[in-house]
């Protein structure tokens, strides 16, 4: 069995679980591939899930997440929440219950939806956002058989959905979003409580590292370095991901060191905004 992965908008993950066939590994690699390039956000045949991020209001215990069947066969799902942290600038995931899936297990006939609510057992909000995964993994047939090995591959799909539950509303004030509408637009993301810095990763590359000291989470995307002649360099055209509140986490850079002394800043989109701003750069090599 091959896990293949696709990171889609919003920062919900797409595995296929490629179970094993008579096919080359060539050509299985290729299929694979092939299902992934048509996969939409949070939709490939079959299991569907909307929505692709979940937030839990402090004064609210629950929010809906619908699971459709978009395929010609009835399907099972299992919904698993599991704590979400980052540690050592990698992401960590542990069981909890904190959080919960109700039903944890649905079965879906052809073009039918299930709703499956995501419940907060703790009654009182914490003063810093917590932070979640719904693991949603497609299961096997209900006799638990594979297709045989001449109908090619099948193509068991798995989902990782973040979910966030806000912090009380006296916390939430001091989140990062948003700052003030200076132009009278729509509010920019507060970047004030990130900051940065770059250490060396090898000989001709290097690390972001991102620390986040504010009560909400920061969504980073299309980061580029930008340098004193203003010259971009995109690192990451599309998500480049979160830093969860309170934590630190780190990218590597396709950029040598020697670049990143000679001046210039970093670029990038926060959150939902249209706009990038300065990811601002505390300790330059």
């Amino acid at each position: 069995m091959r896990l293949l992965t696709r990171r889609l908008t919003g920062g919900v993950s797409f595995f296929a679980l490629a179970c094993r066939s008579a096919l080359p590994a060539a050509a299985l690699m290729l299929a694979a591939s092939a299902a992934l390039l048509v996969a939409g956000p949070a939709a490939a045949a079959g299991l569907q899930v909307t929505p692709i991020s979940l937030d839990i209001p402090a004064a609210q215990q629950s929010q809906a997440m619908f699971l459709s069947n978009s395929g010609k066969t009835p399907l099972r799902a299992q919904v698993r929440v599991q704590q979400w942290t980052q540690e050592g600038g990698s992401e960590k995931l542990e069981a909890t219950r904190d959080v919960v899936a109700s039903p944890p297990i649905v079965e879906i006939a052809p073009g039918a939806r299930q709703m499956v609510r995501i419940v907060r057992l703790q009654p009182a909000p914490a003063a810093r956002e917590k932070t979640y995964r719904l693991i949603i993994d497609e299961l096997p047939g209900a006799d638990g058989a594979q297709q045989p090995a001449a109908a090619g591959l099948q193509f068991l799909l798995r989902y990782s959905v973040p979910v966030f539950v806000l912090p009380s509303s006296a916390a939430g004030s001091a989140a990062l979003p948003p700052a003030s509408a200076a132009n009278g637009t729509v509010p920019l993301t507060d970047v004030k409580p990130l900051s940065a810095s770059i250490r060396a990763n090898g000989p001709d590359a290097s690390m972001l590292v991102v620390v986040n000291t504010g009560v909400r989470r920061a969504k980073i995307s299309q980061l580029a370095w930008v340098d004193a002649r203003g010259q971009r360099s995109m690192q990451f055209p599309g998500l480049m991901g979160y830093v969860l509140a309170g934590q630190t986490m780190q990218w590597p850079l396709a950029l040598p060191l020697p670049t990143l002394r000679s001046g210039g800043a970093f670029k990038a989109k926060f959150n939902d905004d249209q706009e990038e701003q300065t990811l601002p750069l505390t300790d330059r090599p």
